[in-house]
Order: structure tokens, then sequence, then C-alpha cells
């Protein structure tokens, strides 16, 4: 009876921890979004910078690998570029109090996320759970003649949970999902998440639509803190295999 116990045990963990068929995701959207909120700089500029880009737009591409070997998790890559650059006005510089200086501002925050997960579902409600890797190497350039010329640069990674449902419409080829990468901790806080309508033929070939939100709350992202939020729709290709 032990053994039996043991064996229905291996069985089940096998259906829960590992996907039914090899199968590889390819993909790339259009993420058409606005960016938001203040940026605390460590050099001349004391105080927050106030940001505010509309219509930006960012390149998104990604790969995913799904098998059948138990406990050992799927893999999925995402490469983010996501870059915005204007005129802001900064009030708060410390050369020169009481003033404020039109500004040109370039920031870029790029960013890879690597994906680890277990598809605990695989029917016509999927849920995938895992870790969620993002790492960001990026800059910041705040640039006005004779006032400023301060940039830096930073590259720093932050593990995140990760988790993605989606529930199959049978037989029409159209499915609805959500995924969700979050990180929080003292007065941190990254939140990733997108919703989106999806579309795949026989051939594997298909479209997506969705919204994304990004935020990004750190005390600490190289030489400086971030409190911004980037948001807008998107839409895509992708191949499955």
């Amino acid at each position: 009876m032990k053994t039996k116990l043991i064996l229905l045990t291996l069985l089940l963990s096998t259906t829960t921890f590992a996907d039914t068929v090899l199968g590889f995701y390819a993909g790339a959207n259009y993420w058409n979004y606005n960016m938001s909120g203040q940026i605390n700089s460590v050099g001349n500029v004391a105080g927050n910078v106030n940001i505010d880009y509309s219509d930006d737009s960012s390149a998104v591409f990604y790969a995913a690998l799904e098998h059948p070997i138990p406990f050992l998790p799927n893999i999925k890559l995402q490469k983010n570029s996501i870059q915005s650059n204007g005129i802001i006005n900064i009030s708060n510089i410390s050369d020169f109090p009481g003033q404020s200086f039109d500004v040109n501002s370039d920031l870029d925050f790029s960013h890879t996320d690597i994906m680890l997960y277990y598809e605990l579902l695989d029917n016509w409600v999927n849920l995938d759970f895992g870790l969620s890797f993002k790492n960001f190497d990026g800059s910041t350039s705040f640039i006005a003649q004779d006032v400023l010329n301060e940039q830096s640069q930073f590259n720093v990674w932050i593990p995140m949970l990760y988790a993605k449902g989606k529930i199959d419409l049978p037989f029409t080829g159209f499915s609805t999902s959500l995924t969700l990468e979050a990180l929080s901790f003292d007065d941190n806080k990254v939140t990733d998440m997108a919703a989106a309508i999806n579309y795949e033929s026989d051939s594997g070939l298909g479209a997506e639509a969705g919204y994304r939100n990004l935020t990004i709350d750190l005390q600490s992202i190289g030489s400086l803190k971030s409190d911004i939020s980037m948001d807008g729709f998107y839409l895509g290709v992708n191949f499955h295999f």
C-alpha cells in the first residue's frame, strides 16, 4: 500500500509540473505607452524630476520553450526596448536655487525578462506559476546648456514572482490571458501586468491585442530612485509549434 501511494504521488507530481508535449513559442509586440512619474537623482538635481511623456512606443520580442520533463521548469525570454526622450522642466538644481530650466532628457529603461515557470493546469484553462528575473540595463540623461549635464547608467537584477492565466474558447482559436510579474518589499514595488485577447490559427500563427502596465517604484536602481509608470495598448504577432 505504501509503495502504491508513493507511485501515485510521483504520477501526480509529474502531471502537475510537466507539459504533455514539447512546444516552442515566439512573438513580437508593438507597445504604445505613456510614461509618467518621478525620478530622484543623486547628482546636481535635488529633489524629484517630474516625468510626463506621451505616445512613446516600444518593441517587445519573446521566445518560450515548454517541455515534458518533470520538475524542470519551462523558460521564457523577453526583451523590452523602452526609451523616452523630450523636454522637461527642472526647478531644483542645487547650483541655481529658485530657478527653473528646460532640460533635454533621455530615459532608457530597457530590460530583459527571464521567466522560469511550471504549468500547473494545461487544458482549456491554463495556469503558469514561477519566478521571473528582470534585468534593467539602462540610463538617464539630463542636459541643459551651461547649466546641467548629468548622465547615469544602471544595471540591476530584480527577482519577481511570475504568474499567467489563460482561458481558451473551445473550437474558436480565441483565448484571453492575464500575465503578472510582481515584487514588493519595504518601500520597493515593481509590477508588470498585461491583459490580452489572443487568436491562434490551426497552423500555429497567431495575433494578440492587449493592455500593459509597468510600474517601477524603487528606492535604489543604480544611482537613482524611481517612481514611474508606463501603460498603454499593444498589438503583436506570434507563432507556436
